[in-house]
């Protein structure tokens, strides 16, 4: 097979994510080497990448509607990337492309058989079956595990439009394949470098970020839920992720609620050496204003602590202490 050098990589990698509008492949280190292979592989010779490696999901009807009608206007405007593993050949960047290729054969297939077409309406002389049963591909060969799962993730991060899961899992990845390669005699490259600088440098995020990103491991997960629906900040779900567990257990029984309402209040006081006391205080003296009530109840041996806002509800409550 032939090897083309003029085809441009980098110049349309970022389809949706106004946040990285800027990043291309260009950004990632060395994403297409000298000796990769450039070849067109048949869409029945392509398996996906495992699960456990590709954690991301397909493209929702819209955008994948959308990814369709662009390869059928401009074409396939940058390869996909796989690993030769045997006569296997597994999908690492492309997988929403491969499908959008096998949709638009069975709309030809469909359509060459007198049936309707999902996106394609009717045929044309420029819309060739043999066209779309094969597809451009860099093959990599000769890479580990680790290579590989970079890739994707490298790829995901620039391409998609990503939510704080994923965001979260992709840094977090990343971080511990580097670290792992830190430690490789394969990798003297990143010898000097700090895990934290180089995930920060390739996705273009400050350390800081990186950090506090890397410490969400540690966040219980009803506090890491708040996150990723962004009813909390990356600074202070960071700061809850450096409390003890005992303590995180006890903010998710007795003040979940409280943390959306008063977000900026709870991360200035937040210091990973708090107990279950202090954090009550705090909440108690600190956090909630003084129109709110907070009442313990001990039930079986447990106390929960619960908070009321209402006026009504509170003067009602008052009423009752009186009688």
């Amino acid at each position: 097979m032939s090897r083309t050098k003029n085809i441009d990589i980098g110049s349309k990698m970022s389809f949706n994510n106004k946040a990285r509008s800027s990043y291309s492949m260009e950004n990632l280190k060395n994403p297409i080497k000298e000796d990769d292979k450039l070849v067109r592989i048949a869409l029945t010779d392509l398996v996906s990448a495992p699960e456990e490696w590709n954690f991301y999901p397909s493209l929702d009807e819209d955008e994948f509607e959308k990814l369709v009608f662009s390869i059928l206007e401009l074409g396939l405007l940058h390869p996909i990337v796989v690993l030769k593993k045997g006569d296997r050949h597994i999908i690492l960047s492309g997988h929403n492309r491969v499908r959008a290729y096998q949709a638009i054969v069975e709309d030809i297939e469909a359509l060459q058989s007198g049936e309707k077409g999902r996106f394609i309406e009717s045929l044309s002389k420029e819309l060739k079956l043999s066209d779309f049963q094969q597809i451009m591909a860099v093959v990599k060969e000769d890479i580990t595990d680790d290579d590989a799962r970079e890739i994707i993730i490298d790829a995901n991060y620039v391409q998609r439009k990503l939510g704080p899961k994923l965001i979260t899992r992709s840094i977090i990845e990343k971080y511990r394949i580097i670290q792992d390669k830190r430690k490789s005699v394969n990798h003297p490259e990143y010898k000097s470098q700090k895990t934290r600088e180089i995930v920060a440098r390739e996705f273009q995020l400050s350390g800081r970020h990186v950090d506090r990103y890397k410490k969400l491991e540690k966040l219980h997960e009803d506090l890491l839920e708040l996150f990723y629906q962004g009813k909390i900040s990356l600074e202070l779900a960071s700061k809850l992720a450096g409390l003890k567990t005992n303590v995180q257990e006890y903010i998710t029984e007795n003040y979940l609620s409280v943390l959306t309402k008063y977000p900026s209040r709870i991360s200035a006081e937040l210091k990973a050496s708090l107990t279950m006391k202090e954090i009550d205080w705090i909440f108690s003296n600190q956090i909630l204003p003084k129109e709110q009530m907070k009442i313990s109840v001990t039930l079986q041996g447990k106390t929960r602590h619960f908070v009321i806002e209402e006026e009504r509800l509170i003067q009602e409550v008052l009423d009752l202490l009186e009688e």
